[in-house]
């Protein structure tokens, strides 16, 4: 199991669904120091393409961003088996029943409250898939 500021065994593959660009650089920054692959997107079309092409163990989403609520990503994520996490300014409430297991982290944030939800969700799907 990762912790925050220890090594994965393995790269992870992390997709960051986020539209304010300055936030982006500095989850990926952090992610990345944790050993953590990052694949950004701000936009839900570019997510659902990046999902089409690649692969990922888990993602972090942005609810509200410039072309839609990032809903149709999570129900995407959902059928892959890949799990999310929720991180946002908009209240935990707005996210539909079928995703309210999906950790949720409100914006502002520190760093290290999302590297741990993050770290949290892939211990979890390891679990799961062990």
């Amino acid at each position: 199991m990762q912790t925050y500021g220890s090594k994965p065994t393995k790269e992870r593959c992390l997709l960051l669904v986020e539209d304010q660009l300055d936030l982006a650089e500095l989850v990926e920054d952090a992610l990345a120091d944790d050993g953590s692959k990052v694949t950004h997107a701000d936009s839900v079309f570019e997510a659902l393409s990046l999902l089409r092409e690649g692969t990922f163990d888990a993602a972090i989403l942005d609810i509200e961003l410039g072309d839609g609520v990032v809903f149709p990503v999570a129900d995407r994520l959902a059928e892959l088996g890949v799990p999310f996490v929720f991180a946002s300014a908009v209240y935990d409430q707005v996210v539909p029943a079928r995703h309210q297991k999906a950790r949720f982290i409100a914006k502002p944030f520190h760093i290290p409250q999302l590297q741990e939800a993050v770290s949290a969700t892939l211990a979890q799907s390891d679990a799961r898939r062990t």
